[in-house]
């Protein structure tokens, strides 16, 4: 039977990527796996990128709705703020960029 899934993002801990090139600062992106371990519910992340963190190019084998509440996600030479909705195929090459004020976005797998 279908259930409702409710998840406060206050109750999860932050995870933090890490690189080399980053050493021992602050991490540029943070995120919370708001959905993980559950089966009724799709994929979903809240996600941080510090200002102005840039992803490389790069694909995934689902597509992705992200949805971003603070700063601004860069794509494709766009702005998208605070209110914008991005949705990207799978298999699709893309980058993303923070802007100035960095962006907080909630990053949700679609099949």
């Amino acid at each position: 039977m279908a259930a409702i899934v409710r998840v406060d993002e206050h109750d999860l801990p932050w995870f933090e990527y890490r690189d080399a090139a980053h050493g021992d600062g602050p991490s540029p992106v943070r995120v919370k796996a708001l959905t993980h371990g559950t089966a009724d519910a799709p994929s979903v992340q809240f996600v941080e990128y510090a200002a102005r963190h840039e992803d490389p190019v790069h694909h995934h084998d689902t597509g992705e709705v992200m949805v971003i509440i603070e700063g601004e996600l860069w794509l494709e030479g766009c702005a998208n703020g605070a209110g914008s909705i991005v949705y990207i195929p799978r298999d699709l090459d893309y980058a993303l960029r923070a802007g100035d004020d960095g962006a907080r976005f909630f990053r949700i797998v679609v099949d």
